[in-house]
């Protein structure tokens, strides 16, 4: 059931705490030219591009969406095509909001275009997280939780990823799009999924951590968990762990080892054996295909 955020019932605070929030990417500057003609898959997140300079069509499943200079496009979610022109240039702000399920905030796959005059607070946010980005992190373009840097400087970064949200949201909300609005949930379910979120990944299943957080043992824990979100705790810390092996293996140069090592993997083959079973490829080879379709054009 969908309900429009201006006429939703109130929910629970700490029901909204169990959306997963976390900016991956924001930059400004002109398109690549293997960018500028190419596939690839949005499914995970949101891609939002505000058109500085020229325009961009974006199709998906015979529906088309076209942006100009001073507009914004927030691109559908799943496999789309995408064809800028060569004069683009863009700020381009990339992040997750989810439920535990993996549904996004919004419900609806379409793309959206949105004129930036009419939505100025999008912009200023934007502007101000691009500025941070140049400021503490001059050479990243992609995968910024990967990235290390001091506490004051993640406090800042969470305070202007915040606005951006705030921002986001009003302008959907402004253009009739829906919430996915999960409803109420079993407190101790909530906790087990801030556990879930909270534990490193590297540690193993926590499994202990569960128990003491909810009062509950496995078996409850995993019902309650199976009716609000048709999945157990450990196929949720398992699409945890596989999401950050994706990224890892597509925008970072880290040993196919280390990946493993920090998902709690001590053995190179368990990693391997893990992965081919979620997507029927070898970390290598996934690395290797995700590679040669960035530079074929084709991500």
């Amino acid at each position: 059931m969908t309900v429009s955020l201006s006429h939703r019932l109130p929910t629970p605070l700490h029901r909204w705490a169990s959306l997963r929030s976390e900016l991956l990417w924001v930059w400004e500057g002109d398109v690549a030219d293997e960018s500028r003609s190419m596939r690839a898959d949005h499914s995970r997140g949101y891609w939002a591009w505000l058109m500085r300079r020229g325009h961009v069509q974006v199709e998906m499943e015979g529906k088309t969406w076209r942006a100009r200079t001073g507009q914004w496009i927030i691109s559908p979610i799943g496999s789309m095509t995408q064809k800028f022109s060569l004069d683009a240039r863009l700020v381009s702000v990339h992040f997750r909001c989810e439920w535990p399920t993996g549904e996004h905030l919004f419900s609806g796959r379409d793309g959206l275009v949105l004129n930036s005059r009419e939505f100025p607070r999008m912009e200023r946010s934007a502007m101000a997280l691009c500025r941070l980005v140049h400021r503490h992190l001059p050479h990243v373009r992609i995968d910024f939780p990967a990235q290390a840097t001091d506490y004051p400087v993640f406090l800042r970064f969470q305070q202007l990823f915040l606005q951006w949200l705030i921002d986001f949201s009003n302008a959907l909300t402004r253009k009739n799009r829906f919430l996915a609005q999960a409803g109420e949930c079993d407190e101790r379910v909530l906790r087990a999924v801030q556990c879930l979120h909270e534990a490193p990944l590297d540690a193993g299943f926590p499994s202990a951590l569960l128990q003491k957080e909810t009062g509950l043992g496995r078996a409850h824990l995993d019902r309650l968990y199976w009716k609000e979100f048709g999945l157990t705790t450990r196929v949720y810390w398992d699409r945890l762990r596989e999401d950050l092996a994706m990224r890892n293996l597509e925008a970072s140069s880290l040993p196919i080892k280390e990946i493993g090592y920090r998902l709690g993997f001590k053995q190179a083959s368990h990693f391997t054996k893990w992965f081919r079973q979620r997507h029927g490829l070898s970390p290598k080879t996934y690395r290797e295909k995700s590679l040669g379709q960035r530079l074929s054009g084709a991500r």
